[in-house]
């Protein structure tokens, strides 16, 4: 593998931690004026450089622990992957996060996280406060993947792919078992490719395979509408060659995958992998698939979820007397008139609080339900509020902060 490369790829996400080295004079602080003290915390897979408390840090420990193994699990035919604990900085605030990459002369500019690999320095970089745990989950998912990925397969993987695959992973759900659910979704994702197809923007399949990473950053730096789709035609187009005609193509991805990683050019790669004859078919099956794909339940219950937890924080900001079943959380809603405007891909969705469907779910037997919402968890925080029946289920939560404020979560189990 080259030494002399630098590599930025910005998101814009069950072994206990041992406890950390003494400080006194030992290897295991270092100092990156002037951002804090980071203090490493080593997980089965991780070192992890941080300002966060062992507390704090031993779950995001415990996730990527869970989720390195699942990647190993899922790429396993791809070879040996036998990698060093791999390091991973995760700061208090985005301020330090900033600072930090500032000094090391990298470019965060908007990001939520970024793997990166400098002469001298690499690894994995996000924050903890101002956003909740599941935010910062999907960045350490998504950048989590480009790092794998850099070790396991190398610095060969065409950009549109590893973008691809790191959004498809970071929509992934991991439980408190370890398992992984895959296969999730993303409505804005879904709708701007659809959106694209009707109006003729698509790339076609074979330029988006041929993109180089200096035109996808060019593409990024001067024309942001496009670089929406980009990442979305990504994901759509990895999405497909997983689970499209029933999984149909996942030997043929495996099999371009590994042929990269034994360092063939990528043009030769595709050619050997899906035939010279197969991108045409493919393209259009994808088109075909893309057109029809629609969110699944979980990722739909979970949006309506985040939903109604913004207007219940709303109601909680304004002191009012929180609802104790959904019926009077719609009431409330109702009458404060209460709506939403979400902008994410290039698609503006407006959610009102009238809209009846936001209070149900449809469940994986078929049919749909109400919400179901369950008592605080603790003295001080709204109600909970989940969607029994699906798998893996999806809950709204709730905490406070570093500085007491009021944060909305969603948990899955």
């Amino acid at each position: 593998m080259p030494r002399l490369f630098t590599l930025l790829l910005a998101f814009v996400l069950i072994t206990p931690l041992h406890a950390p080295a003494q400080t006194s004079g030992g290897s295991d602080v270092i100092r990156f004026e002037p951002t804090p003290k980071l203090t490493v915390f080593r997980s089965k897979h991780y070192r992890i450089f941080t300002n966060l408390s062992q507390r704090e840090t031993v779950p995001y420990g415990r996730h990527m622990d869970a989720l390195f193994e699942q990647y190993q699990k899922r790429f396993r035919s791809l070879g040996d992957q036998s990698i060093e604990r791999m390091p991973l900085y995760l700061f208090r605030t985005e301020q330090q996060y900033d600072r930090f990459l500032q000094e090391h002369d990298i470019n965060g500019a908007h990001s939520g996280g970024m793997f990166f690999v400098m002469h001298k320095l690499q690894g994995l970089a996000t924050w903890h406060e101002s956003r909740s745990r599941r935010k910062t989950i999907e960045v350490l998912q998504h950048e989590g993947f480009h790092q794998f990925a850099w070790h396991a397969i190398g610095p060969s993987l065409p950009v549109w792919l590893n973008e691809g695959l790191a959004q498809y992973f970071e929509q992934a759900v991991i439980d408190e078992d370890g398992r992984m659910s895959l296969g999730l979704t993303s409505r804005p994702r879904i709708e701007r490719v659809k959106a694209a197809i009707r109006q003729g923007e698509v790339l076609p399949v074979l330029a988006l395979m041929r993109i180089s990473s200096e035109q996808w950053s060019s593409v990024l730096r001067h024309s942001p509408d496009k670089a929406q789709l980009l990442y979305a035609q990504s994901w759509s187009l990895a999405y497909f060659l997983i689970h499209g005609d029933d999984g149909a193509h996942q030997p043929k991805l495996i099999e371009y995958l590994k042929r990269l990683g034994k360092g063939e050019r990528s043009d030769d790669a595709l050619l050997m992998a899906f035939g010279k004859d197969g991108l045409k078919p493919l393209a259009d099956d994808w088109r075909r698939f893309a057109q029809k794909q629609n969110p699944d339940d979980v990722t739909e219950a979970s949006e309506r979820l985040d939903f109604l937890g913004t207007g219940l924080r709303l109601l909680a900001e304004q002191g009012e007397t929180m609802p104790e079943d959904l019926e009077q959380l719609r009431d409330a809603l109702q009458q404060y008139g209460f709506r939403l405007r979400r902008s994410e891909m290039g698609v503006t969705r407006d959610l009102s609080a009238k809209r009846d469907e936001l209070y149900r779910y449809t469940r994986e037997s078929g049919g749909e339900r109400d919400f179901v919402l369950l008592k605080p968890d603790r003295a001080g925080l709204p109600p909970r509020i989940t969607a029994p029946g699906l798998n893996p289920e999806p809950t709204l939560i709730w905490y406070r902060d570093h500085d007491g404020k009021l944060v909305q979560d969603i948990a899955y189990r």
